[in-house]
């Protein structure tokens, strides 16, 4: 009978790989058994595998150990074990099943995980981290119309990338849920880089409007790029989370594109004709060295003044009439 016996951490993860061609193996913590493992809580001869001779299946029986052992977090005194099963004695974990169970179908190395390794590096992680809280701490100082002190700003930049870190987090729990590697410094540097280029994309749109009468054509404009931004970041936060198939990310990254692109436009097309007590603004102010279209001059401002003014004028008759 060829066994094998893997000792597995925590986090189901194999540290160590046994293959005994031996008709029954013990396993405990004296030095005379088939697997040594060194824990506290496991006994001498804590358990024993033989093969049923009528099934051919491994049969795990505890020998009277103090702690007994658990398959699947169930108490039992002897079962039948399977390549899926999960036993524990004292604090550790193992599984044993025979050589010839058959392994999962292998996975076409991708070129592009290769190339974009440099996002699994702490340092390149915490650079993007310290670039995103430099950005988002100047962002509230410069367009508040109040006198912040830093304690205030450091509380709402701290406040900041801990909901932002939700997203990280999550995605690397379903990683671990599905027994893949978490990539948790992946998924943050991916955040990190995504909205940094986000608010990239905020001083752009403001700069842009600041120098251009196409408000609207320009907000659009920045509102779809960032649709696409958001796009090409679920879809490497699928790509380090999960072995998917390229069809299956694609629909999974369009459909969360299309319900926040939902959210994000709900506001202009319900109760757009609401009369809001507190409207919102945008305290942002340039200075005119920014300016690079040229300005207007007074003359041309009074004149389109009074062709607004008339056009209300206007409309406001032919709604009585």
């Amino acid at each position: 009978m060829a066994v094998v016996v893997e000792l597995l951490s925590k986090d189901g993860k194999v540290i160590q790989h046994y293959l005994l061609d031996k008709s029954s193996i013990t396993i405990g913590r004296a030095y005379d058994n088939d697997i040594r493992i060194e824990d506290p809580y496991v006994c001498p001869h804590h358990l024993k595998v033989t093969e049923n001779e009528e099934t051919g299946s491994l049969d795990v029986v505890d020998n009277g150990s103090l702690n007994g052992i658990k398959i699947n977090g169930k108490s039992v005194a002897q079962t039948l074990s399977s390549f899926d099963d999960i036993i524990t004695l004292g604090r550790s974990r193992i599984r044993v099943f025979k050589q010839c169970q058959n392994v999962a179908p292998t996975v076409r190395l991708s070129a592009l995980e290769e190339k974009i390794e440099w996002l699994d590096m702490r340092r390149v992680c915490a650079f993007f981290f310290s670039v995103f809280i430099a950005m988002i701490g100047s962002k509230y100082y410069l367009n508040s119309i109040n006198q912040l002190e830093f304690a205030v700003i450091v509380k709402i930049v701290l406040t900041v990338a801990a909901t932002a870190s939700i997203w990280p987090l999550a995605f690397a729990l379903l990683s671990k849920l599905a027994k893949k590697d978490t990539h948790i410094v992946s998924q943050f540097t991916l955040l990190w880089i995504f909205l940094i280029a986000s608010e990239l994309l905020d001083y752009g749109q403001t700069f842009l409007q600041f120098n251009s009468s196409a408000v609207q054509s320009i907000y659009w404009f920045i509102l779809v790029t960032k649709g696409v931004l958001f796009f090409a970041f679920l879809w490497f936060a699928l790509f380090f989370a999960f072995h998917q198939s390229n069809g299956l990310r694609n629909g999974i990254a369009a459909a969360g594109t299309i319900l926040i692109s939902v959210y994000t436009l709900s506001p202009h097309f319900v109760n757009t004709d609401k009369f809001h007590q507190n409207p919102k603004y945008n305290p942002t102010v340039l200075v005119p060295a920014l300016r690079f279209a040229e300005a207007s001059n007074s003359n041309d401002f009074v004149k389109r003044s009074s062709n607004l003014v008339n056009k209300l004028q206007k409309d406001k008759r032919e709604d009585k009439d």
